[in-house]
C-alpha cells in the first residue's frame, strides 16, 4: 500500500498547490492535515522497510498510523476554526476525519493480513 499512499499524498499535494495558486490559502492549509496518514504509511513502508531494510513489527506500524490519525484529527479541528460558517466546519471535520479513519483501517488491515 506504500505506492498507493504515495499517489494519494501526491494528489493531495497538487490540490494544495492549486488552492494556494488560486488565492485560497485557507483551503490549501485545510488540505494539509489530510496528507498526514498516507505520508506516514509511505515513509514507514518505503523509507524504513525498503530503503533501510528494517523489519517492521505490526505493533509499531499500527501505533504510528494511530498517532498520525490522532494528530491529523487534532489538526483538522484546529483548521476548522478558520471557516466562517458552521455548516462548512461540520462538513470539513466529518469528511476529513472519515477519510483518515477509513484509510487507517484499510492500512492496518492490509498490513496485518500481509504479515
Amino acid at each position: 500500500m506504500a505506492i498507493e499512499c504515495g499517489v494519494i499524498t501526491a494528489i493531495l499535494l497538487i490540490i494544495t498547490i492549486v488552492f494556494f495558486r488560486t488565492k485560497r490559502p485557507k483551503w490549501g492549509l485545510a488540505t494539509l492535515p489530510v496528507m498526514l496518514v498516507p505520508i506516514t504509511d509511505f515513509v514507514a513502508e518505503i523509507l524504513l522497510h525498503r530503503a533501510f531494510r528494517l523489519d517492521l513489527d505490526a505493533y509499531w506500524v499500527i501505533i504510528s498510523v494511530m498517532i498520525a490519525v490522532a494528530a491529523s484529527c487534532a489538526w483538522i479541528g484546529f483548521m476548522a476554526g478558520s471557516f466562517a460558517h458552521k455548516s462548512t466546519k461540520i462538513s470539513y471535520i466529518g469528511i476529513a476525519n472519515a477519510f483518515n479513519v477509513l484509510l487507517a483501517a484499510i492500512l492496518i488491515s492490509d498490513f496485518v493480513n500481509n504479515q
